[in-house]
């Protein structure tokens, strides 16, 4: 039988430990929503729970920084999804995958079952596609897994109380072209696909039903180049069509449902003057020749142009914040990807959530540092490993 069926027979009893107030098990650390910093964030506060979900986001580099050692891995994995803790151990219930492989499962063997890949669904490309055919980045990755298939997916802790009421997986990006110029130095081509995969879930001790929904937004080194163009409404647009999927199309809708945005964005959620995306602008985007000439065909000054590279930039934040979604924690997290930055978030549609934990899971280097934060690398991105809890009254908003 599949992985899913399997998910979805799972009607074990519920551990007295998933059942009981987050409150009695987590300590005094429960959070409640408010804005800071002009963002709409989770902080700590009071409240009583029925039911935690502990989810983690996984960017797995398409398994280009995967180690040899099958062993090892396989690990340092167990290590992270039994996700020990001072209060102990807070096993991993969902990991939310970015940049996984359809043709690979190496989360089986740490207990977890696939539930949804777009992959598996037929949306989705090769590692080969997704990159543009960019002969540098397919050099640093095998040459087997140049003809895989590039995919978000979601699974599921076997011996979890949460269980899976539906999935699926739709499209989020437009079939935009991107053109250049002879000789302008950018790459060429249809925007690559991005997805997001969803499941519905529902705790053997009952609350909420959760819908979890798993995306990796349109950016990054290549399509950066292109923001001037179609690409600065397309970083927008992509996640409001997923709060159109939660809002008018999840299956079974309540008023209590809670929705769960988890995802590589591409993207800190504040663009500082002179701050990591400033530098990244003026060492990689201001000096494209392909850049200027867009600008100049908006008749931009430079200064102007950082102005709305910014704007693209932060603009899947924007637009959840529109929505009314909050975001689970800031950049005082600490860095998700290799180099120093904070580009995994998780949004929530409700105040009526609690994150009753954060913390992240080594699993990368930095670039610019001597100092090793693990031995056994497994990716460019260090996992965000997330517990939230529950309350029964409904949400504010659906």
């Amino acid at each position: 039988s599949s992985s899913l069926d399997r998910a979805r027979r799972r009607t074990g009893a519920p551990s007295a430990h998933d059942c009981v107030p987050a409150a009695q098990r987590m300590g005094s650390g429960i959070f409640d929503a408010c804005c800071q910093g002009g963002q709409n964030l989770i902080v700590e506060g009071e409240g009583n729970q029925d039911a935690m979900l502990m989810l983690m986001s996984l960017n797995l580099q398409y398994f280009a920084s995967y180690p040899e050692d099958k062993a090892k891995a396989r690990e340092k994995l167990a290590e992270v999804v039994e996700n020990k803790t001072p209060e102990g151990p807070r096993p991993i219930d969902i990991i939310c995958v970015q940049e996984g492989l359809k043709e690979f499962d190496v989360l089986k063997d740490v207990g977890f079952d696939l539930v949804v890949c777009a992959g598996q669904q037929g949306v989705s490309q090769t590692v080969k596609e997704m990159v543009y055919d960019h002969g540098p980045t397919l050099q640093a990755c095998r040459p087997e897994l140049h003809d895989k298939h590039l995919c978000n997916q979601i699974y599921v802790r076997r011996s979890s109380s949460w269980l899976v009421r539906d999935q699926g997986v739709m499209q989020i990006s437009s079939d935009t072209p991107l053109r250049c110029a002879v000789d302008d130095g950018r790459i060429e081509g249809t925007l690559a696909v991005r997805s997001m995969v969803w499941a519905k879930l529902e705790h053997t001790c009952g609350g909420p039903a959760v819908v979890v929904m798993c995306t990796h937004i349109t950016g990054g080194r290549f399509e950066d180049q292109y923001f001037a163009q179609a690409l600065w409404k397309e970083r927008r647009t992509q996640p409001k069509r997923i709060v159109e999927f939660f809002k008018e199309r999840r299956p079974e809708p309540k008023s209590t449902d809670v929705g769960i945005i988890v995802g590589d964005f591409n993207a800190l959620a504040e663009y500082d003057a002179g701050g990591p995306m400033s530098v990244y602008f003026h060492g990689s985007i201001l000096t494209s020749k392909g850049v200027q000439a867009d600008a100049k065909g908006h008749q931009w000054e430079d200064k102007d142009l950082e102005t709305h590279f910014g704007e693209y930039m932060v603009s899947p934040f924007v637009a959840l914040q529109e929505e009314g979604w909050r975001f689970a924690y800031d950049k005082s997290l600490g860095a998700t990807s290799g180099f120093g930055h904070l580009i995994d978030h998780v949004a929530l549609n409700t105040a009526n959530v609690r994150v009753t934990h954060k913390d992240i899971a080594l699993l990368t280097n930095q670039k610019f540092s001597k100092t090793k934060d693990t031995d056994v690398v497994i990716t460019d991105h260090n996992a965000v490993r997330l517990g939230l809890a529950f309350e029964s009254q409904p949400p504010a908003y659906s």
